[in-house]
Order: C-alpha cells, then structure tokens, then sequence
C-alpha cells in the first residue's frame, strides 16, 4: 500500500501557474519576470509593454494564462481599456487579473472593480 502511494506521489505532475505580465516599466517587468520564474509553480508565458500588446498575445496565442498582471496605466491601451476589451474575447477560462498601479484615484480603482 506505502508503495502503491509512494507511486502516486512520483507520477504526479506538478502542474505551473501561467503568468502573462503587462506594464509599460520595462526595468520593473523584468523584475517581476525574474522574480516569477525562480518559483517551482509559476512560469512566465508573455509580457506584454502596453494593452495593444496583452490583446494581441492573448488572440494570436490563444493561450490563456492563468494569471495576468495588469498596471492600470499604460500606453495606447490602458489596464482598463484592456479589461473591456477581454471580455470579447470570449476566453475560456478567464485569467485571474491582478491590477496593478502607482495612481491612487479612487474612481479608477472603482471601474477595475466593476470590470472584474
């Protein structure tokens, strides 16, 4: 029985936590890229510098992450925008967001909760 146990044990695949990132801070990206792949149940699969850029790797991969890290404020499509625009993407299952931002308007806080 131990045996049998320790089998399961063996075969079991330790399945990784996909992370795609989004922030237009290129230095700080790379940090929390470094900081990500060093943990044995995470891994990198995208990052992306501005919204455009997180929709774009989202359709032509069509691989969802499980995860996305998201700044809110971000060149040619904000964190927002690309919120509004992942639900028509119809993604099966949706990645958790997790927002990120410097910016401290509560009204923007406020419409990241509303978009999910």
């Amino acid at each position: 029985m131990y045996e049998m146990m320790f089998k399961l044990k063996e075969d079991t695949v330790l399945q990784k936590i996909e992370v795609l990132l989004a922030d237009d801070n290129r230095e700080f990206t790379n940090l929390l890229a470094e900081y990500i792949s060093e943990q044995e149940d995470m891994e990198v699969t995208g990052i992306a510098y501005n919204g455009e850029e997180v929709l774009q790797l989202l359709e032509q991969t069509r691989n969802v992450p499980d995860v996305l890290i998201l700044d809110i404020i971000m060149p040619h499509l904000d964190g927002l925008g690309v919120l509004e625009r992942l639900r028509n993407l119809n993604l099966s299952p949706q990645p958790k967001v997790i927002m990120l931002t410097a910016f401290g308007q509560e009204n923007i806080t406020q419409r990241a909760v509303q978009l999910g």
